[in-house]
């Protein structure tokens, strides 16, 4: 359980985020720090079994196997020496970040939007590494995501363009991990990260195994930034300076280096994952070092070489070797102190000078000395020089690149290039250093040394390189763990300082002397550099001229159904199913299968007359009020039709929708114009051609596709197994809210948006005069009129309700349930609402609201009961009162809730008023008052072939007073 507690430690800090900047503001920092420490705290005291090779597991079944495929989807978490490795790197550069951010954020700005993504983040990047489910996998990669976005983009327009490009990359390489996984998970026939790494069809599918490592290198690339992936991080540094040292230096780039690591023990020995990886990282470790030589700003100078160092560890994992592994998690551990210490300490010079730019800075040695030598510590560690441990990492490398199964030629061009890197690296570290503090033009006589609680958080993690060096070998049987989780095989980690005259320690030595030199002539050097920038063409640039073809495609493409009229919608669709429909059943290869004996009945007639005489009628009249009225008898017919054919569930949802939706339809209409404008005889014949061709397409489809084959297998499983193991008859009810509650959960919340965007935008609609033709009911000419209904509404309403608690109990075994009754309550309210003899809410406005998001709640409620027993949404059965009951009802009533919510919000948005612009209560006063004044309305529209004329402003004296 430690790892669950683990992890419910870091969901804490996100809800604990806000209430503590509301008591303590950017000191929030330091009760969060510690929250993170005590999750440390505890993996470290289980890690002696862990690095012992007895991984630490914990799962819980998320989705139940029910069709029998042996696979259950389990939110299961693992920690093995590489999984800790990278928890603790995120808990505890988290916790030093938090500190800092305590005294760096200022006051009362936005505090709390800070700290409760951080605390998201890192939340997300714990589960991604301790996950041991794909699904669960995939699912913190995408928060990750999503709270690297959120970051960058909270920092205003600065970090608008570069947090959209963020996104954009990275969930390219959600799609592409996506896809590695589902296939990987098929192939092995179960979702567990380690049941797939361990699965044998990577042996025996070796094209198979190629297309997923170039799918998960592609994943990790857009997370670690490199090539051509590697824009995106640099333009990221708009974000807050602790985001920059956190989610960029420490985890989320680190996410994706996780990623390639815990693949290595599959791909460590294919080729093409081998060249993949050495060749695009060492080339971006090359470029992005050149990149970083050429910026001014400290920031991006940091952000370059963050994606260079990136690239060297991509490259040494690239390699495949156990020691190759091992020297790339050193190197990680060595990049993400001196780079989280850099960003921060960078944030520092900032805060005191109030700029970043090496042109605008002066002699800063005397002014902060501990800044200074804090910075410079950090950038010896990031050059590689002797004695810090970003000295022992890159040796590692270098060492590992030795043993590159590229053949010795391709070695040797690999050492060259990792040279001409370093080089670089020694480059724009001395740039960094010599560029804040010694070269600058400014006058810094003002500036004075940061608090102590602003630069000592910052200096700690580079600093602690000198203190690690006297102590690597405590780090050998640690990261030999790691090493062997990551390769699947024994690796025996060495660290120290001296390892003997090498290839390795030549080549450091020879960059250390060009290197000297070049800090000699730096000025000279760097102007040309700055001079030069390459490429012409960035990253940023492709990216924006790609968003601005895929709009114009776009724009092209929508032409198609850039208008308002129906017919320009379905025209193409309806052309394209004829073309389908008539190749797939006339073609010659196509053989259809004997028609089933007994699907033809000649009673199936009257409900086609009634469809038939339906369709003739509204394809005739011109009046709006008929041809809904029309509209609705159709569905009568489908309806019939379905009860034929033994679905009575079907039939009286469908015949029920109908009804609401002709009284609905009703309402939208009364504001329209009588009847439908005439339209001309050429149109009317290249209408009658389409509508032949549609019809054409529905009968060879149905005729062709339909009544040829049994039920399938999955029917006869649910026909057969289902009320055995749900306890219910009504199939059709019981895979609705048990077998496949998930997709009607789906559905649900799609009909509560639903309901919440028709209150949107009904009260959002501009208020014009009514157009021609449109005929209001004025008040007080309805009272009459409405008195039977009232009278009947008193009978029917009641026994309504009832029917509609009869049916929603009987759903289980009967033909009903939550959505069927909830359309008889949805009719009860229409009856009311007719009853009226005015326009008004059924409910109060928000009532609607609340019965749509209950209903939600609710069946998301039923849905958590079920991982009491392992799996959501499973229902949980049991007897009580001698009566069967099930927890798939607490779902259904949350179905019956949200659709009462959309039918009741229907009625309020669309009966709520009698003519746009007036509101209820105006409308009552004005009733008590006295007469309303008649509507103000334009003349009728006369036939012909005009189009409808815009509405006349009454204001201007032209509109006539129109009563019915």
């Amino acid at each position: 359980m430690s790892l669950l507690f683990v992890v419910a430690l870091a969901v804490i800090s996100v809800i604990f985020a806000p209430i503590s900047v509301k008591v303590v503001d950017r000191k929030a920092g330091w009760p969060l720090a510690a929250i993170f420490a005590v999750a440390a705290y505890f993996l470290v005291r289980e890690s002696g079994p862990i690095l012992d090779g007895q991984a630490l597991t914990w799962d819980i079944t998320w989705v139940r196997d029910l069709l029998g495929t042996g696979v259950d989807v389990k939110f299961a978490l693992r920690a093995d020496a590489l999984s800790l490795f990278f928890a603790l790197l995120a808990l505890v550069i988290g916790a030093i970040v938090f500190i800092y951010s305590a005294e760096y954020l200022p006051k009362n700005k936005g505090n709390t939007s800070f700290y409760t993504i951080m605390t998201a983040f890192t939340a997300a990047i714990l589960l991604f590494v301790l996950a041991d489910d794909v699904f669960v996998l995939f699912v913190a990669w995408e928060l990750v995501s999503l709270a690297s976005f959120m970051l960058i983009a909270r920092s205003g327009s600065s970090g608008e363009s570069g947090s959209i490009r963020t996104l954009i990359l990275t969930f390219f390489g959600g799609l592409t991990l996506l896809t590695a996984v589902s296939i990987a998970a098929t192939q092995a026939g179960t979702t567990s990260l380690d049941g797939i790494l361990h699965a044998e069809f990577w042996a025996e599918k070796p094209i198979l195994t190629a297309v997923i490592a170039v799918l998960i290198a592609t994943s990790a690339f857009t997370k670690s930034a490199q090539f051509p992936f590697h824009f995106w991080l640099p333009e990221a540094m708009a974000a807050a300076t602790p985001v920059s040292a956190f989610l960029h230096a420490a985890a989320v780039v680190k996410a994706g280096i996780y990623l390639l690591l815990r693949f290595s023990i599959v791909f460590h020995d294919v080729a093409v994952w081998n060249w993949l990886l050495i060749s695009v990282g060492m080339g971006t470790a090359i470029m992005s070092a050149y990149f970083a030589v050429q910026k001014t700003d400290l920031k991006k100078l940091t952000a370059y070489s963050t994606v260079s160092h990136l690239g060297w560890i991509v490259a040494t994992i690239g390699v495949g070797t156990p020691f190759a592994l091992g020297a790339a998690i050193v190197h990680t551990l060595s990049h993400a102190l001196f780079k989280s210490s850099l960003f921060m300490l960078i944030g520092v010079i900032d805060h005191q000078t109030g700029t970043r730019d090496i042109r605008r800075l002066g002699f800063l040695v005397k002014k902060m000395p501990f800044t200074f030598v804090s910075v410079l510590v950090g950038a010896l560690s990031m050059a590689a020089v002797p004695p810090l441990l970003g000295f022992v990492s890159k040796e590692g490398m270098l060492t590992a690149f030795m043993d590159a199964p590229i053949g010795n030629s391709y070695v040797v061009l690999l050492l060259v290039g990792a040279a001409i890197g370093a080089v670089l690296t020694f480059t724009y570290s001395a740039k960094l250093v010599l560029g804040a503090f010694v070269d600058g033009p400014r006058d810094m006589s003002h500036v004075k040394e940061a608090p102590v609680a602003l630069w000592l958080p910052a200096a700690l993690p580079g600093l602690a390189s000198l203190p690690l060096i006297l102590a690597l070998s405590l780090f050998d049987a640690p990261l030999s763990a790691a090493a062997t989780s990551a390769a699947g095989e024994p690796a025996q980690m060495h660290l120290a300082l001296w390892h003997g005259i090498n290839t390795p320690l030549l080549i450091s030595l020879g960059v250390l002397a060009l290197g000297i030199i070049g800090v000699l002539f730096r000025k000279e050097l760097w102007k040309i550099a700055e001079a030069n920038p390459f490429p012409i063409a960035t990253g940023n640039d492709s990216l924006s001229m790609l968003v601005y073809r895929a709009n114009r495609m776009g724009k092209f493409f929508g032409r198609m159904a850039d208008s308002m009229s129906p017919r320009r919608h379905l025209v193409s669709v309806i052309v394209l199913l004829w073309a389908l429909a008539t190749v797939a059943t006339l073609h010659p290869s196509v053989q259809l299968a004997p028609k089933q004996p007994g699907i033809d009945r000649w009673i199936d007639l009257v409900p086609l007359a009634i469809i038939a005489l339906s369709v003739f009628g509204l394809v005739t009249t011109r009046n709006r009020l008929s041809s809904a009225v029309l509209a609705g008898t159709a569905g009568v017919g489908v309806s019939f039709q379905m009860l034929l054919l033994g679905a009575p569930d079907v039939a009286l949802t469908q015949f029920l929708v109908e009804g609401l939706v002709v009284v609905i339809i009703m309402m939208v209409i009364r504001h329209q114009p009588a009847k439908f404008k005439r339209i001309k005889h050429s149109r009317r014949r290249s209408t009658v051609l389409i509508s032949v061709l549609a019809a054409f397409a529905a009968f060879m489809t149905v005729w062709g596709l339909l009544g040829r084959h049994e039920r399938s297998e999955l029917a006869m499983w649910y026909l057969n197994e289902g009320p055995e193991i749900t306890s219910g008859s009504n199939v059709v009810n019981t895979i609705l809210v048990e077998f496949r509650a998930l997709d009607t959960l789906g559905e649900l919340s799609v009909l509560g948006m639903a309901a919440v965007v028709i209150g949107a935008v009904v009260s959002s609609m501009p208020r014009h005069p009514f157009a021609k033709g449109t005929h209001p009911r004025p008040f007080g000419q309805s009272n009459l009129n409405s008195i039977p209904l009232r009278m009947l509404v008193k009978v029917l309403v009641p026994a309504l309700c009832f029917l509609s608690f009869i049916v929603f109990m009987r759903g289980h075994n009967d033909p009903g349930g939550g959505f069927i009754a909830a359309l008889i309550a949805g009719a009860a309210l229409m009856f009311l609402y007719l009853s009226r003899a005015r326009d008004g809410r059924i409910f109060n406005q928000n009532v609607p609201f609340i019965l749509t998001g209950i209903g939600i709640l609710m069946a998301v409620f039923s849905g958590v009961l079920g991982l009491t027993h392992g799996s959501f949404l499973y229902a949980i059965h049991f007897n009580f009162a001698g009566q069967h009951w099930t927890t798939s009802m607490i779902f259904d009533l949350g179905v019956y809730l949200a659709v009462l919510g959309m039918v009741s919000m229907a009625i309020n948005g669309l009966g709520g008023y009698l003519r746009p612009g007036s509101d209820i209560k105006d409308l009552d006063y004005a009733r008590q008052s006295g007469p309303l004044p008649a509507t103000p309305a334009v003349e009728p529209e006369p036939d012909g072939d005009e189009d409808w004329p815009e509405p006349m402003n009454p204001a201007s004296g032209n509109s006539k007073e129109v009563t019915r």
